[in-house]
């Protein structure tokens, strides 16, 4: 019975967001290398949670033995050991983790937005392999496209943790960039890309929900001003400093993927864990330290004055 409820709780639908927001520049992904130059790489035969877009992907560039487990199917046996590459929607992590033996939770390897820090210390995994995913599939079984920037053009696929290396030897198998990245170095990549995230959706979604690319182009200043609060904040919560020019890198990200429209989604786990921030100065009797946020989530209609998330 235990496995069948294992099974039933896989292979769950790859989020839009991963699509969406895993976007980059077009630059196609370079002719494959063979399976054994990606072997001495670093790769290693794979479990991977969900068949979509980005997960068909992460099995097209690995190795023999992946395995892709779509829903229905029961955990394997093999591979025994090696990544478990998660492509599901954020909702869905809890019963993911769940679904997976306890003796392999700490081979989990979480691709998706948002910040996972407050779930993966609840589920007992607070070194848990992350990637910030920046790459983009048009449809199911096309390449990807790297996360290529006028400002980052080595790239900004970014991991940490466990399995980070063979993460990085699996893309670079097929010609695309990954980082390396641990401790505060990968926090403040993390920060930038769940800025992006939150003040672009935003601001787009206060103008109607225009593309990603109307945002930098026509609500530059509007833009400006919230990702440096954001930032601000961000930095104050987790204890780090960006590196200079995070606006211009946001800026040329959004130039990268500018045909990509604006919602805001998954509250909980992007635009909510600013909100956060601001309720717990409120609460303290301290100014909110993002107006301009929080005023926007009201004026959206996301949250309520004074409401707690």
């Amino acid at each position: 019975r235990r496995g069948s409820h294992r099974s039933r709780m896989f292979a769950l639908l790859l989020p839009p967001a991963l699509s969406l927001l895993a976007g980059s520049a077009p630059s196609p992904a370079a002719p494959r290398a063979g399976r054994g130059a990606r072997m001495a790489g670093g790769d290693v035969p794979s479990i991977i949670v969900g068949g979509g877009r980005i997960g068909s992907a992460l099995k097209e560039l690995g190795v023999e033995g992946d395995v892709v487990l779509r829903r229905g199917d029961a955990f394997p046996a093999a591979p025994a050991s090696g990544p478990i590459y998660v492509t599901t929607r954020n909702d869905d992590l809890a019963g993911v983790v769940a679904a997976t033996p306890p003796e392999r939770r700490q081979d989990l390897v979480f691709l998706q937005n948002g910040m996972l820090g407050e779930f993966l210390e609840e589920q007992g995994l607070p070194d848990a392999t992350q990637v910030l995913l920046y790459l983009a599939v048009a449809k199911l079984g096309e390449p990807p496209i790297d996360g290529i920037t006028d400002t980052n053009p080595d790239g900004l696929t970014t991991a940490k943790g466990r399995w980070a290396e063979a993460f990085r030897a699996r893309l670079a198998g097929g010609g695309l960039t990954c980082h390396v990245k641990q401790g505060d170095e990968y926090t403040k990549a993390m920060l930038e890309k769940h800025v992006w995230i939150c003040a672009f959706m935003v601001t787009g979604a206060l103008h109607g929900g225009v593309t990603v690319g109307e945002v930098e182009s026509a609500h530059a200043s509007q833009l400006r001003a919230l990702v440096d609060e954001l930032c601000a904040a961000g930095e104050a919560a987790l204890g780090v400093r960006l590196e200079p020019g995070a606006f211009e890198r946001l800026a040329a990200y959004g130039r990268s993927v500018a045909h990509f429209p604006t919602a805001v989604k998954e509250f909980e786990w992007r635009n909510g864990w600013f909100h956060k921030i601001s309720q717990r100065a409120l609460a303290e009797g301290r100014p909110d330290p993002l107006p301009l946020h929080t005023a926007a989530l009201q004026e959206l209609g996301v949250v309520k004055e004074g409401a707690r998330v």
